[in-house]
């Protein structure tokens, strides 16, 4: 049983799997990321239509009136959507709406909350309104929000000089230099601070009963679209990289590597041969040899990783077909050579392919076997050779023993055949000497002696008796009758 190729089909398949098994991990995480993300998606699409039976309730029940529904509206939007939002991306309720006419219409952790969606001064009139009946609310880390559009129009006002300011004309809903005056005047004459206000996720116009329906479901398309990038973007996280298909050559070239230079060690030990006694010559060989094992195994780290994940290869298949590459790149180099002849390389290249394909279906099998990454490869293989080995041995015997009896049988048979041929040849001696000395006799000068000599010649090559010509009667009756 040859060892040393179970110790190196063993090493090959570790690397094949370790290979695989770094393809699965990502595989993994891929489908468990694309798992959790559609409960994101259901939970988040539950907290929308959760805000729209609230917001529906609100509009039937009319609650604030024609001039204040859409607060209400908007409190409930909010909550729902930043909920949503939070949800899509794996988190939990960031949002509370605390429904009681009070201070704080929303609470995110402990940040209280005060939406003011009123359409005149930017909803700025009613923040002020807000903070001189609650003088306290913004030392208590409160934060008041208005429609997105008035506060994107506040901050631009509020960073402007009055140099640019003064360029403003109002042309159509665009604002005006009154306009920044009323905003310069709002945080000069009160604590409020522009950090302090914050934007909704929604415009005023768009809170309003009759638009909240369709902004509610523009937000949902808006929230599937973020979900499909978070896809996508799991996906390209998902894929195979350079720097770990770098990474599978560097782990398999160390792997194939260390194991050829204990193999080579090994191969020169022996019973009274110890490590000291290896000779500097010998040194430089393992050395080649080890070398030549570190490009192997990165050839094949690198090319295992290749088709395990772009030609959608199993791992051990892959490696299987490096290393009967490698033999058959060999064999064709001994051929050409003169090493070996045409024979020779046909019989080498099919048992190089078949080698391979043994440690490919055992590892294979060991993988389904054991779904343990890595091990069950291993023991798959290491079973599957070692039978396939012994296996060889057998065979390798019988052939032997099928020889050996198959040569005592033709020696036997050739020396029978020998003696048949020496008696066959002296029969033929006997027979020739007979028939010329016959001949001799048929073409003698002699007439009488001459046919004579051809009867006999005639009775000697197999002539019938009543054809023959045996005296002179005979001769009268064949011409004369």
């Amino acid at each position: 049983m040859d060892k040393e190729r179970i110790v190196s089909s063993t090493q090959e398949q570790a690397s094949s799997a370790w290979v695989g098994w770094l393809n699965q991990i990502r595989l993994n995480e891929l489908f468990e990321k694309l798992s959790t993300q559609k409960g994101n998606l259901a939970e988040a699409m539950a907290s929308m239509d959760d805000a729209m039976k609230s917001i529906n309730n609100l509009i039937i029940t009319n609650r604030g009136g024609g001039r204040g529904i859409h607060g209400f509206i908007a409190e409930v939007a909010e909550t729902g959507l930043e909920n949503a939002k939070s949800h899509l991306h794996g988190g939990p309720d960031v949002c509370e709406w605390i429904n009681d006419n009070g201070a704080v219409d929303l609470r995110r952790g402990n940040t209280p909350i005060q939406m003011k969606f009123v359409q005149s001064e930017y909803s700025l009139k009613a923040v002020s309104t807000h903070l001189k009946l609650y003088s306290d609310f913004i030392s208590k880390n409160g934060v008041y929000q208005i429609p997105k559009d008035y506060y994107d129009t506040v901050k631009r006002l509020y960073g402007m000089s009055q140099q640019e300011a003064s360029r403003l004309t109002r042309n159509g809903d665009g604002p005006s230099y009154s306009d920044w005056k009323m905003v310069q005047e709002f945080f000069a004459s009160s604590n409020v601070d522009i950090n302090d206000l914050e934007p909704s996720e929604f415009e005023y116009a768009q809170v309003q009963k009759n638009a909240i329906g369709k902004t509610m479901a523009d937000k949902r398309v808006e929230l599937q679209h973020e979900d499909e990038r978070i896809r996508e973007r799991a996906y390209r996280e998902s894929r195979p990289t350079f720097s770990e298909g770098a990474k599978a050559s560097a782990v398999a070239a160390a792997l194939e590597g260390a194991s050829t230079f204990a193999l080579s060690v090994k191969r020169r030990l022996s019973a009274d041969r110890h490590i000291g006694d290896i000779t500097q010559k010998e040194w430089i060989e393992i050395a080649e040899e080890s070398g030549m094992g570190l490009v192997k195994g990165g050839v094949r780290g690198g090319a295992t990783y290749f088709m395990n994940n772009f030609t959608a290869t199993p791992a051990a298949v892959a490696s299987a077909m490096v290393t009967a590459s490698f033999g058959m790149a060999d064999r064709a180099y001994r051929f050409r050579s003169g090493q070996i002849d045409e024979m020779v390389f046909i019989e080498e290249s099919e048992m190089v392919c078949l080698d391979a394909a043994v440690s490919a279906a055992a590892g294979f099998a060991g993988q389904t076997l054991i779904p343990i990454p890595v091990v069950g490869a291993l023991v798959g293989n290491i079973v599957g050779t070692t039978a396939y080995e012994l296996g060889k041995d057998v065979l390798r015997r019988n052939e032997q023993s099928l020889l050996s009896r198959y040569a005592e049988e033709q020696e036997a048979l050739a020396a029978e055949l020998a003696d048949e041929y020496t008696e066959c040849i002296t029969h033929l001696n006997r027979g020739m000497a007979r028939y010329i000395d016959v001949l001799g006799r048929a073409f003698s000068p002699d007439i009488d002696v001459a046919f004579m000599g051809s009867v006999e010649l005639a009775t000697f090559v197999g002539v019938p008796g009543r054809e023959i010509l045996k005296n002179k009667n005979d001769v009268d009756d064949f011409f004369l009758s």
